[in-house]
């Protein structure tokens, strides 16, 4: 009896932990995407996921070259290879999104995500309890409620396109990152991430485009890139100890941080269904907690 005690608490940390990582992921995610939508209005895009990607990129390559062991089976590379296209994918639309729209309505429609890593988990058997099921519930309304546009200011419609262009992508990811964690964590993230920057490669030479970037730009562009790899790692990490689902929901919470961040510093209004919504998502956030 005392065994299974045992057993049931430390299976209760695993999740605590799991949610604690996902939640990390969304501060490190939020932060670097109102970074990243803010410099996307003063630099070329491109410019922009250079630097960012390209930092991630010697950050991972540098722990694996420490590490020193090789690569996983084939199967786990093709996922992680589709993980970083389809991050790359939705970090552009994001990034593009906060710089021609306004941050507090693409930011939460992107974090519409949740839906497929929640199809996926359904579809992989992992049905969620019925208090947990309550804290999903209520976390998905919350987004849904975020989302709503606050007026007619602003550019409502590049928002809304952008932001689902964001969440199909980022959707994606959340599955496939799963699946290449479970090989080995630390190629799935390095392998992500060489297939996005050769992604960028690849774009910057067929629109003939010449990044441009200041010296002053390096130090912001060059934190984004270390929040986006801390985001991603708390990610890998969470999806191997707790449901796909609940880590991937948890971790779009990343649009709070974006819209909080744009109502601090760029006194972007949060209309009344936002604030709802907000609210939502931190008590399915205490439930999930409480589950």
């Amino acid at each position: 009896m005392r065994a299974g005690r045992r057993g049931g608490r430390s299976a209760g940390w695993v999740a605590m932990l799991a949610m604690l990582l996902a939640l990390g992921a969304s501060l490190g995610w939020g932060a670097g995407d109102f970074l990243g939508g803010l410099k996307s209005r003063s630099m070329p895009l491109l410019s922009v996921l250079v630097v960012t990607q390209s930092t991630s990129l010697a950050m991972l390559a540098t722990a694996a070259l420490v590490r020193a062991e090789g690569p996983p089976d084939l199967g786990f590379v093709v996922a992680a290879a589709g993980s970083g296209i389809a991050e790359i994918a939705g970090a552009a639309a994001l990034y593009k999104g906060l710089a021609v729209g306004r941050m507090s309505l693409v930011a939460p429609i992107s974090a519409a995500a949740p839906a497929v890593p929640l199809v996926a988990g359904l579809v992989l058997g992992e049905v969620p309890g019925p208090l947990r099921s309550v804290g999903l519930v209520l976390v998905v309304v919350g987004i849904t409620f975020a989302a709503r546009a606050p007026g007619s200011t602003g550019r409502v419609g590049p928002s809304v396109g952008y932001g689902l262009l964001s969440a199909l992508g980022f959707g994606t990811f959340f599955v496939a990152m799963d699946s290449a964690s479970e090989g080995d964590l630390l190629w799935a993230l390095l392998v992500a991430r060489l297939t996005a920057v050769a992604a960028i490669a690849t774009a910057t030479v067929a629109t003939r485009s010449r990044p441009r970037i200041g010296r002053a730009d390096l130090p912001v562009l060059l934190t984004i890139g270390t929040l986006t790899t801390a985001g991603d790692a708390m990610y890998a990490t969470a999806t191997t100890l707790g449901y796909l689902g609940v880590v991937a929901v948890l971790a779009a919470l990343h649009s709070v941080v974006t819209i909080g961040l744009a109502r601090i510093y760029l006194r972007e209004r949060v209309a009344v269904p936002q604030q709802i919504g907000i609210a939502g998502c931190l008590a399915g956030v205490a439930v999930l907690a409480v589950a």
